[in-house]
């Protein structure tokens, strides 16, 4: 009879010892849950701010392109005006040249 006592005594204390270890791994579960949520949460900030930063990026590629493009338009509407300056010279040169003659 001792021996069926001490041996459910081992067996309630197994328990006890295994239901504590239950209840632990139950509580670290949860809170790698809560965890999990969170760096989701941060993911999906995260994630926002890279939507963000890549269209701003794409709107600055934009807007260089259109001042390069820009640029470019004054440069050869410049080098235009310049030429048409020197035709200009020329002509009045040749109308004082001609007026004088």
């Amino acid at each position: 009879m001792n021996a069926i006592r001490a041996e459910a005594d081992r067996a309630v204390e197994r328990a006890e010892a295994a239901e504590a270890k239950n209840k632990k791994y139950e509580q670290e579960i949860l809170m790698k849950d809560q965890d999990i949520g969170s760096l989701q949460h941060r993911l999906g900030v995260v994630e926002g701010d890279l939507d963000k930063a890549e269209q701003a990026l794409n709107d600055l590629k934009h807007k260089s392109d259109e001042g390069a493009e820009g640029k470019t338009t004054n440069d050869t509407l410049t080098r235009k005006i310049q030429l048409l300056e020197e035709e200009l010279d020329a002509a009045e040169k040749n109308a004082k040249e001609t007026v004088e003659k």
